[in-house]
């Protein structure tokens, strides 16, 4: 005997595997996010070390020379949490990194640079943003909205002390922070232990990922932490 329609049970049947379907769609759209998120992260890390070790900033004639080390930088945008990096080379010693300063992005050939008096991806500029690599907007792109820099100590004056939320690398591509507004040539920003850099997402099914850069070397690598 032919049938023209579904029974109520078939009908549930579908309604259950297509939600297991949407499920898993789900699940596998957000891993993808997260392993975008630290795949460019942790790239731009190592991008940035290798920009010191090939354009090695040392100039003892200047007090001010050790403000030009390459760094990697998180800012929240103008008017708002939203995040973003920047990664660039105070070449002029002026404390500001412009986008004739920053580095760019290899994927697009853009600039890894934003400006911090504007609103991300908001801006009537628009010949600024065709410049600008949208991978620097980590809230917009990826869904980051939190960033923590834990440890990362250095010895300065005498002293074990953090700073603000930059790591950067000197000519031999060691690790440096607090380094921006030097005013002698020493070398008290390396960190003397390892510097971990913890990124959370605003949805909560995001695990957060934990970034490492150890001492010394400066070697970069992903932290995967259960806990988190």
């Amino acid at each position: 005997m032919k049938r023209d329609a579904f029974s109520l049970i078939e009908l549930l049947i579908v309604i259950v595997i297509l939600g297991i379907l949407a499920t898993y769609s789900t699940k596998m759209y957000s891993r993808n996010v997260r392993a975008e998120a630290i795949n460019h992260i942790l790239s731009m890390i190592r991008y940035t070390q290798n920009l010191a070790l090939h354009d090695k900033k040392h100039d003892r004639d200047n007090a001010y020379w050790q403000r030009s080390f390459w760094r990697f930088q998180i800012w929240h945008c103008k008017g708002s949490q939203d995040l973003y990096y920047t990664i660039g080379t105070d070449s002029n010693y002026n404390s500001e990194i412009d986008s004739n300063e920053s580095a760019i992005d290899p994927s697009n050939g853009k600039f890894l640079y934003w400006v911090r008096s504007k609103e991300c991806l908001k801006s009537t500029d628009d010949a600024l943003k065709q410049d600008v690599s949208p991978n620097v907007f980590l809230t917009q792109r990826y869904g980051i909205n939190r960033v923590e820099f834990s440890a990362c100590k250095i010895r300065a004056n005498g002293s074990s002390k953090s700073s603000s939320k930059h790591i950067g690398f000197d000519n031999y591509g060691r690790p440096i922070k607090g380094y921006t507004e030097t005013t002698s040539p020493d070398y008290y920003g390396h960190i003397v232990d390892d510097c971990t850099i913890t990124f959370f997402f605003k949805d909560n099914f995001l695990r957060p990922f934990t970034i490492v850069i150890t001492k010394e070397s400066g070697y970069a690598y992903l932290q995967e932490n259960p806990n988190l």
